[in-house]
């Protein structure tokens, strides 16, 4: 008796175990076939939901009745959180703050998308699966109000230069922002190159992190001359940084954001040797670009950098911008809190600076009529 007794208490068990496991099939089965006859939501989750992505990472429903400059909760197009555009969009969220403004930001609007948001008032940008490794939040479903992007952005949407974006003549600036970068391009002291003409004269395949259109096409290495030579080019910021490369090129600053970073970085992981922009290129450069002037990199600028003047091409400029049909007092208010509180700016990731002589320049964007006002009202603009 006291040998069947764990048997039989095992069997019914088990018993036990199974007949909970068919009714919560049963149950699980009803309930799929009840979702199956619901319609579906109004907005379709993406098709492929990354593995590691949590339940509760799944964009919310449309919230426009939560947010608007009505309710003082308006959306702020800057991205990538780390960038100069959303780093520059925490800051004024901080900055509009005291007066009763709660700023909702997107920080996934980014590239192509921070225009666009803006111009056409779209919701927030789904967050890719490498921002949502990065700790990228998701941004409210709500209609962009304004926008932080580089001033040659909205200069093009305005003119437009964007492709099915008509409603880009409708942007407006509200403050411009000074961020200085430069244009440089170095190589590697291994690479034995003194002039990137020695690159097609050689026929290396080359490796290039990062890159310049005009630099590319001057030395005539664009993706397909590379790819014909054996080479490879390299995405460089400061996620995807490749120190397997013979010549590095792009805009940077001597900054933590990503693509200052790349710079600085690495200039201490490899020995480089930084060349001169041709004059050629230099001019180009300055000709298409109203933001762009001839500088040169300054003194010892980074690991590399000598005490000889190194030619080069400095951008700087940031817009802070809405749409036309933007109320004229928060185009005021906006202007405003930036000019009371453009202290904040110096704490950024990155060197951001307030100019009053600049603050209403926009290179061709025309200036909201509520900034100014403001901007008049206390002598920045005639």
């Amino acid at each position: 008796m006291w040998a069947r007794t764990p048997v039989l208490c095992t069997v019914r068990l088990v018993g036990f175990i199974l007949a909970l496991g068919a009714a919560t099939l049963s149950t699980r089965i009803a309930l799929d076939a009840q979702q199956a006859q619901q319609p579906a939501p109004a907005t379709t989750p993406p098709a492929q939901a990354p593995a590691q992505r949590p339940a509760q990472a799944v964009r919310r429903g449309f919230e426009a009745d939560k947010y608007g400059i009505g309710l003082k909760r308006p959306v702020l197009q800057g991205a990538c959180k780390s960038c100069p555009w959303g780093s520059l969009a925490d800051v004024i969220k901080q900055m509009m703050a005291p007066y009763g403004y709660d700023v909702a930001i997107c920080y996934s609007c980014s590239g192509a998308d921070s225009t666009r948001t803006v111009a056409k008032r779209l919701v927030s940008v789904e967050v890719t699966d490498r921002q949502y490794g990065e700790g990228t939040p998701f941004g409210p479903d709500a209609p962009m109000d304004f926008g932080v992007t580089n001033l040659t952005g909205v200069l093009s949407a305005y003119r437009g230069q964007i492709a099915d974006l008509p409603e880009g003549k409708m942007l407006r600036l509200i403050a411009r922002i000074e961020q200085p970068s430069y244009i440089m391009m170095a190589v590697t002291k291994e690479s034995g190159l003194t002039d990137l003409k020695q690159v097609r004269e050689r026929k290396m395949p080359v490796r290039i992190l990062g890159g310049n259109a005009a630099i590319q096409e001057y030395y005539g290495l664009t993706a397909k001359d590379v790819e014909a030579l054996g080479g490879r080019i390299y995405a460089g910021n400061n996620l995807l940084k490749n120190p397997n490369f013979d010549v590095i090129i792009g805009g940077g600053v001597l900054a933590n954001n990503p693509e200052g970073n790349m710079w600085y970085e690495m200039t201490i992981k490899k020995d480089l040797v930084f060349l001169p922009i041709p004059e050629e290129v230099r001019q180009r450069l300055v000709k298409d670009n109203p933001l762009a002037q001839l500088v040169n990199l300054p003194f010892r600028y980074m690991r590399g950098v000598p005490d000889t003047p190194i030619a080069s091409v400095g951008t700087s400029g940031t817009a802070v911008y809405g749409r036309e049909d933007m109320p004229e007092s928060f185009a005021y208010d906006v202007a405003k809190a930036i000019d009371e509180h453009r202290d904040l700016l110096k704490w950024a990731i990155m060197p951001f600076s307030f100019d009053s002589a600049t603050v209403a320049d926009g290179a061709g964007v025309p200036l909201h009529p509520g900034a100014a006002r403001y901007y008049r009202e206390h002598g920045y603009l005639k």
